[in-house]
């Protein structure tokens, strides 16, 4: 396989994964605000070494809520497999990939201070789905990397879309 093969394919997958990474924002959102309109714009990536390309950008309009969009920004991401930012006027998050296994952590198990906390109640099937391979960017320094899933995607909705 040559070189420009193997960059195509590596885009190829990003690709994939961000669209697999879109169906479960779009069933989340179905249950966090049936309201919901969900739209789609089209972007081109570029980032060396494969040709400029298309992404879908995922739009999120809530009544009385700022406009959420999740933007691909590539796969060629340090230390990650791929980058989607969740953005509004409000500000910026960043969700990356990986294949590594053992990264992250449910975001409802941790205080502000990164303790341990006890699970109150049991959760439904769709609160404990994760995104396989997408986790949250909380804080760089600590390297707290929490696990995506349906309730950080809530969190992080409300949090941009106030």
């Amino acid at each position: 396989m040559s070189n420009a093969t193997s960059c195509e394919q590596m885009r190829d997958e990003y690709l994939a994964r961000v669209t697999s990474l879109f169906g479960h924002l779009r069933k989340w959102i179905k249950v966090i605000d049936p309201e919901a309109e969900l739209g789609e714009e089209s972007i081109a990536i570029k980032e060396e070494p494969v040709a400029s390309y298309e992404a879908q950008v995922l739009v999120i309009h809530r009544p009385s809520r700022k406009t959420v969009r999740l933007i691909p920004r590539g796969c060629w991401i340090i230390g990650a497999e791929g980058r989607v930012d969740m953005e509004s006027d409000l500000g910026t998050e960043t969700l990356i990939y990986t294949s590594e296994s053992g990264v992250g952590i449910r975001i409802d198990e941790l205080t502000e201070n990164g303790g341990r906390l006890e699970r109150a109640k049991p959760h439904s099937a769709a609160q404990q789905e994760v995104a396989e391979g997408w986790y949250f960017m909380q804080n760089r320094q600590i390297g707290l990397i929490p696990t995506l899933d349906a309730n950080l995607f809530h969190r992080l909705l409300e949090v941009l879309g106030r």
